[in-house]
């Protein structure tokens, strides 16, 4: 070698010079042997093998003291709560037919007005509506649930303009606290039994409130409103949603449909959730139920609400192979005359 650059790769004395081999640099330095640099990746045989990150211990991930199960130590998802709210008759009556002492029904049934529960016919999404035998016939008790189970909870733009006479209790209404809640739901049951009477008085396709018209006797009745029965015993009357009617049948529907809801609007009403939906059939003729967000005519958003009306009424109805018009709808609700 005459530089220190040039530097000399000798392999093993037997010439099998692999990677296991020792390899040696001559150097011109005296005294000196320095280990030979690795050589480049390219010269070694075998795959490349790239540097792994440090081995760490892995963090297990946190687990609520709660969902331990010692049994078969895993963590486990907390089962679901039965929505409180609904009740069947078993869950509703005693043994004897009679409801809780002090609920509302318990105060109904004193009074005369519920003979007795037969069974559940629906559910809604305002509360669950049950068959009762009462002085006057078949009737329709309908229970509203918890404000915070029910489906119906968006209520809002339908409680605006409603006067509560106790500042207490509508701070707890707004609060949704136990005694808002139970407040609130005597409210939406006045509410419809008002709405009930005075679409009855106009002589409005409507089931026949069965308490009332006194203030008194619809706040003794509480969360429950009682109607008359529409349909047979054996046989309730149909949503039109869910009726089969021929092309003259669902045109006739749709037009009592149209002046039930003109109606409404005569009595200084709209609706808030008119659809084939909360229309019953029966016996050739339209009934309008689930009436407790109707509101005034006269509030800023009526129009709004009416025009929503109409759409969902429109729509519900080409299911049943009518077309119309959401905005002649509208026109012919609210004409003069």
């Amino acid at each position: 070698m005459t530089s220190r650059s040039a530097s000399t790769w000798e392999g093993s004395s037997t010439g099998a010079a692999d990677e296991r081999d020792t390899i040696r640099l001559s150097s011109p330095t005296k005294g000196r042997v320095d280990r030979a640099p690795r050589p480049p990746r390219r010269d070694r045989g075998g795959p490349v093998r790239r540097p792994q990150a440090p081995w760490r211990f892995p963090i297990p991930p946190k687990i609520d003291p709660d969902d331990w199960h010692a049994e078969d130590e895993r963590p486990k998802r907390k089962a679901r709560r039965t929505p409180k709210g609904r009740q069947n008759v078993t869950t509703l009556l005693d043994d004897e037919g009679h409801a809780a002492p002090g609920t509302a029904l318990a105060r109904l049934q004193e009074r005369g007005y519920v003979q007795e529960i037969l069974g559940e016919l629906k559910s809604g999404k305002e509360g669950t509506v049950y068959l009762a035998r009462s002085p006057v016939g078949p009737a329709a008790v309908k229970i509203y649930r918890d404000a915070e189970v029910r489906s119906f909870k968006n209520d809002q733009r339908y409680l605006e303009g409603r006067w509560v006479g106790d500042a207490r209790l509508a701070k707890a209404i707004k609060r949704r606290s136990g005694t808002g809640r139970l407040a609130l739901k005597a409210m939406w049951a006045a509410q419809e039994y008002l709405v009930l009477w005075k679409a009855w008085n106009a002589g409005l396709p409507v089931p026949e409130p069965l308490v009332g018209p006194d203030q008194s006797d619809i706040a003794e009745a509480g969360e429950v409103v009682l109607m008359r029965f529409v349909g047979d015993p054996d046989a309730p009357a149909p949503r039109l949603s869910d009726a089969v009617l021929d092309p003259e049948q669902a045109a006739d529907a749709f037009a009592q449909s149209v002046a039930a809801m003109r109606g409404l609007w005569r009595i200084g009403l709209v609706h808030g959730d008119y659809s084939t939906y909360n229309l019953l059939w029966w016996e050739g003729r339209v009934t309008v139920i689930d009436v407790p967000q109707a509101m005034g005519a006269d509030q800023p958003n009526a129009r709004d609400v009416l025009a929503q009306d109409a759409a969902s009424l429109v729509q519900t109805f080409a299911r049943l192979g009518v077309e119309a018009d959401a905005d002649d709808v509208v026109r012919q609700v609210t004409a003069e005359g």
